[in-house]
């Protein structure tokens, strides 16, 4: 691991001329990496040499990474290993098997399509030690940097300092692959040398050689894409261009609490006859505020699951729970909701969410879920 910044650079050198193309929004890396707890900041030693020098133990990372903006990745690494964590201590020769999950913001400092591409990342994790069966929180910062070999394959190689809360410090070094697929942001055109050609052809203000979108206008904060709703996510991201909404929810309206409280309340009072399918009087009432509720997102999609008690027998309580939740969809596809934008399943007594033992148990587990979906 000493010299992969060496194997990254050489790389850079004899792929710098490679012809630029467009990123795509998801990937994937696996790298396999090493633990460093001699690290300088735990031992105060005065040789820097110690962050790759020394060896405590190493494994392997798989991490998923989203493009949020051009030159920002939302990244999730999962990493599995074993390494010696009190290196100082009397059990510096035992190795303890480590699980790490992260959530990490990713800066890119050149353009998307370029060939190398230095980062800094940092972000918040969890740590789970199998052998002291505990759990400790992560706090890693570091730089990284991406080489492209062949199209969406790139050369990766990284390191991070981990702070943990209970300072047992680690340095993580890592050398491995990343794979990109899915759609592609779209490439900035190069503009001919020409002073008398306008800089900002679609007139919105946005520099052309800023633009994503150089002959539709749209706002700077979406690099001059359309955003005909105006909430800040670029119309060729939003799943409602027409209806604003947070990037959180891909730019769609949020269900309302009151709304979330009519699902929550149709899971209690939604009823059926004893040992039956047919639904109850009373139950129409809360199945005309899911129909209604229904034609205010059009976006969403409804998820009906049926559920049963474990009283009686198994085939017979999952065929029950099947056709009550059938009977709920057929109920909401009379009262006008199209058939497409639903789904109905039964799983029986399989997903309790409370004690079988019990009555009152038992009555929560007899029931009928209602999930809302972006399609």
């Amino acid at each position: 691991m000493k010299h992969f910044f060496a194997t990254a650079l050489l790389l850079t050198l004899l792929l710098f001329n490679t012809p630029l193309i467009a990123q795509p929004m998801h990937s994937f890396a696996l790298r396999p990496t090493q633990y460093n707890y001699h690290a300088p900041l735990r031992d105060n030693s005065p040789s820097f040499s110690d962050i790759f020098g020394k060896n405590s133990g190493g494994g392997v990372e798989l991490t998923y990474y989203r493009r949020l903006l051009p030159n920002i990745l939302l990244g999730l690494p999962l990493r599995l290993g074993t390494a010696q964590t009190e290196p100082q201590s009397g059990n510096a020769g035992r190795r303890e098997w480590l699980l790490h999950l992260d959530v990490l913001a990713q800066q890119h400092f050149l353009r998307p399509t370029a060939v190398v591409q230095p980062y800094l990342h940092a972000g918040v994790g969890g740590v789970y030690n199998f052998d002291r069966q505990d759990f400790g929180v992560h706090f890693p910062v570091g730089i990284g940097l991406n080489v492209r070999i062949i199209e969406n394959v790139y050369l990766t190689a990284q390191t991070q300092h981990r702070f943990a809360n209970d300072s047992r410090d680690v340095w993580h070094h890592a050398l491995g692959l990343q794979f990109n697929f899915g759609r592609e942001l779209p490439q900035r055109r190069k503009e001919p040398s020409d002073p008398d050609k306008p800089a900002d052809r679609d007139g919105d203000g946005v520099p052309d050689k800023d633009d994503l979108c150089p002959d539709q206008p749209g706002p700077a904060a979406t690099f001059g894409c359309p955003d005909r709703d105006g909430d800040g996510v670029a119309d060729r991201d939003d799943r409602c261009p027409d209806k604003p909404g947070p990037a959180s929810n891909f730019g769609c309206p949020e269900v309302s609490q009151a709304d979330r409280d009519i699902l929550a309340a149709a899971v209690q009072n939604v009823q059926f006859a004893t040992n039956s399918a047919n639904l109850l009087p009373s139950s129409y009432a809360v199945l005309d505020q899911v129909a209604a509720l229904m034609a205010r997102y059009p976006e969403y999609r409804l998820i009906i699951s049926g559920h049963t008690d474990s009283i009686g027998d198994d085939k017979f309580n999952l065929d029950l729970s099947k056709r009550r939740a059938k009977a709920c969809y057929d109920y909401l596809v009379s009262k006008g909701v199209a058939p497409h934008r639903m789904t109905h399943e039964g799983y029986g007594e399989t997903r309790p969410i409370a004690d079988n033992n019990t009555e009152a148990g038992r009555a929560k587990n007899r029931r009928v879920e209602f999930e809302l979906r972006l399609r």
